[in-house]
């Protein structure tokens, strides 16, 4: 029997037990059997209490004291506490599909992938604006199944633990609160030799909150990621003419996502704001040249 071990940070959002429901669910390939690591970060061990006041009696869940404040930190605990051959990472407001387990396998075998992720659809408010589900703005597409790719994020992803733990890498916790770790942790896997592959169809889903609707959230977050993207870039390439060129194409991107977002503005509002998406996005990878401070993004726990 191989363990497989679902890890989820968390500080005790009410829909982690819709995360767990799902998990519950799962259709699990033969011979495998399923375990949940919940790191708590909360200080109030709120998501030690949800867990506890709501079990589930199919599921293995371990709560663990963490406490920090810090993602990175919550997500170290849980690569740590993994005594498991693969860790799949979970956000605590995702559910997933019954097959989705199994999907994530087929691709790793197909592929002999060390890290594999998985699509995360954005679940709207049924207020949102007809506009803004268009847009779309809090979902990204990583691409079809087999797409080839060379950094990653910590939500519906499923990771080799002894590759990991044998080029000791570690999400760093500089970036805990501000974002871009797990950018940060894949693209040091994929340098070292990780094999990372995106699949489409092992669907995890995610509740979108009122306040990740204001337009204020969505193009700080896009900022945040080009910026988190722009220091990865750069610090693997330190010739400063590499530098110059790098800022001349954000530069020239910003421009043209500008010109769009006001051409389509006349028409298409929901493509308008896709291409403010994009000046922000590129607008960050220009603070990453000049050597602007990430904005936190992550709640501090209670």
């Amino acid at each position: 029997m191989e363990t497989v071990s679902v890890a989820i940070a968390s500080i005790g959002r009410e829909t982690l037990l819709d995360t767990l429901r799902s998990l519950a669910a799962v259709t699990r390939p033969a011979g495998v059997d399923l375990k949940v690591l919940v790191a708590d970060d909360s200080k109030s061990g709120a998501a030690t209490k949800l867990v506890t006041a709501h079990p589930i009696k199919s599921l293995d869940v371990t709560c663990l004291a963490v406490a920090s404040g810090n993602i990175s930190t919550a997500r170290n605990a849980l690569l740590d506490a993994a005594d498991s051959g693969w860790l799949i990472f979970v956000d605590d407001d995702e559910w997933v599909e019954p097959d989705w387990l199994i999907k994530l396998f087929d691709c790793q075998k197909e592929f002999d992938a060390d890290v594999v992720i998985g699509p995360v659809k954005p679940v709207y408010p049924d207020n949102t604006p007809d506009w803004l589900r268009r847009a779309n703005p809090l979902y990204t597409d990583w691409g079809h199944r087999g797409k080839r790719l060379y950094t990653g994020r910590g939500g519906n992803t499923l990771v080799r633990v002894d590759f990991v733990r044998a080029l000791k890498l570690r999400f760093d916790e500089a970036y805990g609160r501000t974002g871009g770790e797990d950018t940060i942790f894949f693209a040091q896997a994929a340098e070292r030799g990780a094999r990372i592959f995106a699949t489409d169809d092992a669907i995890a889903h995610e509740h979108v909150p009122q306040e990740r609707l204001s337009m204020n959230f969505i193009l700080s977050r896009a900022v945040r990621a080009g910026q988190s993207y722009g220091q990865m870039r750069l610090a693997r390439h330190p010739d400063p003419l590499w530098h110059v060129v790098f800022a001349l194409g954000a530069l020239a991107k910003c421009g043209v996502a500008g010109a769009l977002a006001l051409s389509f503005r006349l028409f298409d509002k929901a493509r308008s704001f896709r291409m403010r998406q994009k000046l922000s996005l590129n607008m960050g990878k220009l603070r990453a040249v000049f050597g602007r401070p990430l904005a936190e993004l992550y709640k501090k726990p209670d």
